[in-house]
């Protein structure tokens, strides 16, 4: 492998409807991400062939990949860690798993003090959150609330009278909570990661232990909560629901 810098980087996110694919070779990036209204896997490998294709290199010039675990949609993130597990054992590269909010985190570019919440709408009231504090690496913000299930009233509240973002679906569709305990946030409507942002991220964080990422069956979804079927037969196996 070469020197951080000269990686050819590939990440895949998709954990909401808006969908990361990026590309890096030779200090260039090549970023598809836009939001999508059809299944990424569907639009996957056709934006994957157009990063590749701009950068002018081919697959098998990957030599690193990275891959949004979530939490987040259970579909996108299964999508997301299937396609990158399946591209890391066939082109023999390794495979780091980033949360999916850190992403979205570092691509605001905050400065240093100010914090962002990122909050992908969960249904039922809650958002698949984090809520992070930057100092002085844009690149790796501090986590105040690690990256789990919330709701908006115990995720917010560490950065009241702070000087703060929110971005994503959850953020947007809850804007008014968060406004009330955040009075000072500024929620970022349509915000989309950055693809160059997703893939320093990657290759910063394999840089710092090589080895700890050459086995892509340790990289594995994190769902932060049981799928509506585990629920159902979990009351089932309890005698908690008739059929």
């Amino acid at each position: 492998m070469k020197g951080k810098s000269a990686l050819n980087i590939l990440v895949i996110e998709t954990a909401t409807s808006t969908e990361l694919l990026a590309a890096s070779s030779g200090g260039r990036t090549s970023d598809r991400t836009a939001a999508s209204r059809v299944s990424h896997s569907v639009t996957l490998f056709a934006n994957l062939d157009a990063a590749l294709g701009e950068l002018g290199i081919g697959i098998r010039d990957i030599e690193l990949i990275g891959v949004g675990v979530g939490p987040g949609s259970f579909t996108g993130i299964r999508i997301a860690v299937s396609t990158a597990r399946m591209l890391a054992q066939a082109l023999g590269t390794p495979l780091v798993p980033v949360k999916s909010q850190l992403l979205y985190a570092a691509s605001v570019a905050a400065a240093p003090g100010e914090y962002v919440l990122v909050a992908f709408d969960a249904k039922k009231g809650r958002v698949f959150g984090a809520l992070y504090r930057f100092s002085d690496d844009p690149f790796s913000p501090v986590e105040v609330m690690a990256p789990g299930d919330y709701e908006i009233a115990r995720l917010a509240p560490p950065a009241r009278g702070k000087r703060a973002f929110a971005v994503g679906d959850g953020a947007e569709k809850y804007r008014s909570e968060i406004e009330a305990h955040i009075p000072e946030c500024t929620v970022l409507a349509g915000f989309a990661p950055s693809g160059s942002v997703a893939c320093r991220i990657v290759g910063d964080i394999y840089a710092t232990n090589p080895e700890r990422y050459a086995d892509f069956t340790a990289v594995v979804p994190f769902y932060a909560r049981k799928s509506d079927a585990e629920v159902i037969m979990e009351e089932k196996r309890n005698g908690l629901r008739k059929e």
